[in-house]
């Protein structure tokens, strides 16, 4: 069971909103006549996740440490964090339910898989586009919870090479 999203920018100029479509979308011109599922709202150190195009926050998360490489997120009331592992060279998170996942960088740079503890495979994120305005695609590789995959999609915004 694989299920895919796409990244598309608000505009070509500003980088504060992100909408997620369902599927796989070669130009932000075919997001034009859709419906995005989620959108996600980024300033300096804050980020938010809310269904459809504006509404209430989901999720939010606030990023701290000098290089951006630690955030803290809140779902529901629960708190949770996440950051760069410079001993495993990966940017890891807990999930609400107390697992550990890591962002592995993939060969080629905007490339990452995401892994349980146990190394299987979650999700895969590829950061790049022939199209200015989509910012990557997302295949989730396995059955996850909501809080689950607003976290994967708020760690996406994270993720650079260090």
């Amino acid at each position: 069971m694989t299920i895919s999203f796409t990244y598309v920018k608000e505009s070509y100029l500003f980088n504060k909103k992100t909408f997620i479509y369902p599927g796989l979308i070669e130009s932000s011109k075919q997001a034009d006549d859709l419906t995005p599922i989620w959108t996600i709202q980024v300033t300096d150190r804050e980020a938010s996740i809310c269904q459809g195009r504006a509404g209430q926050p989901v999720m939010s998360s606030i990023i701290e440490g000098v290089h951006k490489d630690l955030a803290q997120f809140t779902y529901q009331g629960k708190l949770t964090n996440g950051g760069f592992d410079g001993t495993r060279s990966t940017w890891a998170f807990i999930d609400f339910d107390g697992q550990r996942y890591d962002w592995m960088a993939g060969m080629m740079q905007n490339c990452w898989k995401l892994e349980d503890a146990q190394g299987a495979t979650i999700a895969q994120y590829i950061g790049m586009s022939r199209d200015y305005k989509i910012r990557g695609t997302l295949v989730l590789q396995a059955k996850v919870n909501e809080a689950l995959i607003a976290l994967i999609h708020l760690t996406t915004k994270m993720l650079r090479y260090n």
